[in-house]
Order: structure tokens, then sequence, then C-alpha cells
């Protein structure tokens, strides 16, 4: 998880708009690591997880939007990342979070970055 919060600083602190290929590469890696990594878990893991993904889906859908030659596969990254921030959410709403509980551990992961 460590990596992948590192990374998305580096992003997020970007001037530039991160090239497609650089993007699918690490959506691709990160949706890979949620899928074997996910149902181990713990409750800050899962806090971090939901604010990656959530990160990823509002790029990817912000993206979409644009109309270029990736459009459509930034649809289908929205999507997908959707499905993983509220299966995530849920978990953490399933381990007795609730949402502003949720919501102000996603800021301040944020404030973090």
């Amino acid at each position: 998880m460590g990596n992948y919060l590192a990374k998305m600083k580096e992003y997020l602190s970007m001037d530039s708009e991160l090239p497609y290929d650089e993007f699918d590469q690490y959506f691709q890696d990160y949706i890979a690591y949620l899928g074997l990594n996910y149902e181990g878990f713990d409750q800050e893991s899962t806090v971090k997880a939901r604010f990656i993904v959530s990160i990823l889906n509002v790029n990817s859908v912000e993206r979409a939007r644009s109309k270029g030659p990736h459009a459509k596969k930034f649809k289908k990254m929205g999507e997908k990342s959707k499905v993983w921030v509220d299966a995530l959410n849920y978990r953490l709403l399933k381990q007795g979070m609730t949402q502003d509980q949720i919501d102000a551990a996603n800021q301040a992961v944020s404030e973090a970055m």
C-alpha cells in the first residue's frame, strides 16, 4: 500500500496531466492489487485503499468527459473504480465506521499527502 500512496502523492503534486499510458498502468496495477489483497486489509489499509481508488475514480470520470481518443477507456476505468470505492466504503461501514468517520479519515489521508 505504501508504494501506491507514495506514487499517488507524486501524481497529485504534478503540474501537468499524467500521460494515458502511465495512468493506465498505475490503474491496472492498483486494481489488481486490490483484487488480490482486499480481504486482508485492516481498517487503516481500507481507508487508504478507498482514498487512492476515489482519486482514480474522479480522474477517470473527468478524463472521460474530455472526449479524447481514450474517453471510452477512461469511462470504463471510472465505472470499475466506482465499484471499488463503494465496496471499500461498505466494508468500512460494516467494520463499524459511520459515513462521517469515513469522510474524516479520507480527509486526513488527503491532508497527509
